[in-house]
């Protein structure tokens, strides 16, 4: 365990004097709930995810919800929008214990042993490697079969381990899957019922939505794939369901708590939507977040109005925020109530004179477009339903419009991809550069690659990631043929993206690995070390086979995932194993293999 520290608890009030919205609730009779992101205050609070949840479960008048987190980081970057994922050069559990202090809340500056409950928020794999360390530092132990009476209960939610959540199962009493506001009540129900831990856990799974991994033993063959999954009893759920709120008119996602310490923190951020009906076949968001679920206009400026006394500018979030069937209207309204507007997932195909309009006013200088890929047929093997014409459209509309910058997202080694599909890349680039500058002369475009990442719960979850060498070879690819002309490329690091593939797709096996790694650069040799096969995890997966996130449904029927796993091969030219599936989707697979065929 390590020792509370006078510096940190003036770092904490530090924070807490330049804040805005926090919430301080007294301690007596109330069941505290640390709420930690496993990363920096400056990423952290720039989640609206982990900040809506903060408001949920201080709402709760029998809880209290204080936030933590996982600093000083020991694989991380310290703001939000960098990918220096290194790590913590002098580590030692023990050297590391003895020189850093506890964790402590930012509310009232208490370790995480004083707390009831510790809620780990999880959007990204990366993240994983935190957690121990957190755990470590508070004195609680970091696996749960190892915790005692007086341990907290160690839950998680968020996106990633709503996907997969075994990985960090080991290290988690329980995981809610999906969205946390069907539960709250729940939740309340079974820790302020008292009881032993053991009390407690068994209540929580009969909670719909609520993972208990203790409650699964998992059997592996010999070649490492997962044979069977047995639950402790009868009752127990397999696969265990997502939740999802009905309506998101109900109540509100936005801010709860602004600094001017992050990056985000101009800005007052609001849900607009949830869902995104796209159906891209390599995001995870389009899978694992149906049914779209669109907040009333209405509803949204009350949300507007609020934020508008805090800041000038609003956010408006949502995995496809131009979906929203009253954009324009919602926008005419927001600069009436004097709100400039900053938009998320711009989607190509939805932009129009009138949006580039608003956020001109707004004072945005810079747009941002999502291609995904380069080439027509990789587009449609991502089924990123866009064509050239509407791309090259959506820039020449951002500079006419007086937008000078512009943002281009790309994937680079895709399934089926070759070095044709990223030459398409740079030269539409290219083109969306001429465009622009016809509209605005002193316009410039910058490029952005990330390698693919093939994540569970999504179409391409069977697929082999592609190897380092060849996705380096592509970034410079695209490198050398937009650096004449003063592009600049920006890329993430091939070799880091494997070790996120790793873990989007790992089992509960890589969780003694993580406690074990103190920096990137060392993951696959400890793998290697605990006796596990990196490719294992990057490998082409067998569609037919038990996966370890079957433990967990997001609502989308497996068989419509192997539909669109053998439609995009097919489409691309690739073989197509053999795919337990229904004859109508069987015949849909068969359409796209004659279609790719003929192309």
């Amino acid at each position: 365990m390590g020792r509370i520290r006078q510096q940190d608890i003036e770092i904490q009030r530090k924070r807490l004097a330049r804040e805005q919205g926090t919430i301080r609730k007294d301690w007596g009779g109330r069941l505290p709930i640390a709420l930690c992101y496993p990363n920096s205050y400056a990423i952290g609070m720039c989640n609206l995810g982990f900040q809506s949840v903060y408001s949920l479960f201080n709402s709760a008048r029998e809880f209290v919800c204080e936030r933590v987190f996982a600093e000083p980081v020991l694989i991380g970057s310290r703001s939000a929008g960098r990918g220096d994922w290194t790590g913590d050069d002098g580590y030692r559990v023990e050297g590391r214990l003895e020189a850093l202090g506890e964790p402590l809340s930012v509310e009232s500056q208490r370790p995480l042993g004083d707390f009831a409950v510790v809620a780990f928020s999880l959007s990204f794999e990366l993240d994983y490697f935190n957690i121990g360390d957190v755990l470590r530092r508070a004195g609680i132990a970091p696996l749960a079969a190892d915790r005692v009476e007086t341990d907290p209960i160690i839950i998680a939610g968020g996106p990633a381990v709503s996907g997969n959540p075994e990985p960090v199962a080991p290290m988690l009493d329980a995981v809610v899957v999906g969205e946390v506001e069907p539960i709250v009540a729940g939740l309340q129900e079974v820790f302020l019922g008292g009881g032993s831990r053991a009390d407690q856990l068994a209540r929580l799974a009969r909670l719909p939505g609520v993972y208990i991994p203790a409650n699964y033993a998992i059997g592996y063959a010999p070649d490492g794939t997962i044979e069977r999954v047995t639950p402790a009893d009868a009752e127990v759920a397999l696969p265990v369901a997502r939740l999802n709120a009905r309506n998101v008119n109900d109540f509100h996602t936005m801010s709860a708590v602004l600094s001017p310490d992050i990056e985000l923190g101009d800005m007052f951020l609001v849900e607009m939507t949830r869902g995104c009906a796209r159906g891209c076949r390599f995001c995870l968001a389009g899978y694992t977040s149906l049914p779209v679920r669109h907040r009333h206009v209405d509803h949204l400026i009350q949300a507007v109005e609020q934020g508008r006394r805090l800041r000038k500018r609003i956010g408006l979030i949502s995995a496809a925020t131009s979906d929203h069937p009253q954009l324009e209207q919602l926008l005419a309204r927001m600069l009436e109530v004097g709100a400039d507007v900053s938009l998320s997932s711009l989607r190509i195909d939805r932009i129009s004179p009138f949006l580039v309009e608003a956020l001109v006013r707004s004072g945005t200088r810079t747009i941002t477009l999502a291609p995904e890929a380069g080439s027509q047929r990789m587009r449609d093997v991502i089924n990123k339903r866009l064509t050239h014409e509407q791309i090259v459209h959506a820039a020449e509309l951002a500079g006419r419009g007086g937008i000078p910058r512009i943002k281009l997202y790309f994937i680079v080694g895709l399934p089926g991809e070759t070095d044709d599909d990223v030459r398409e890349l740079a030269a539409l680039s290219a083109e969306i550069l001429e465009r622009a500058r016809e509209h605005h002369r002193g316009a410039r475009v910058a490029v952005n690659l990330s390698p693919h990442v093939p994540k569970a719960q999504t179409a391409f979850q069977w697929e082999a990631m592609e190897n380092v060498e060849t996705s380096t070879q592509r970034i410079k690819l695209v490198q050398r043929a937009l650096g004449p002309l003063g592009i600049d490329v920006r890329f993430e690091a091939p070799a880091a993206q494997r070790v996120q593939a790793i873990l989007a797709r790992g089992d509960r096996r890589l969780a003694p690995v993580l406690l074990d790694t103190q920096r990137l650069q060392q993951f696959e040799l400890n793998l290697r070390k605990h006796g596990l096969d990196p490719d294992f995890y990057l490998g082409s997966m067998d569609p037919n086979g038990i996966m370890p996130w079957s433990l967990v449904s997001t609502g989308v029927p497996e068989w419509y995932l192997k539909q669109e796993f053998g439609r995009a091969r097919g489409l691309g030219g690739q073989e197509i194993p053999m795919l337990d599936l229904p004859p109508k989707a069987a015949a849909v697979v068969e359409a796209a293999r004659l279609a790719g065929s003929a192309a």
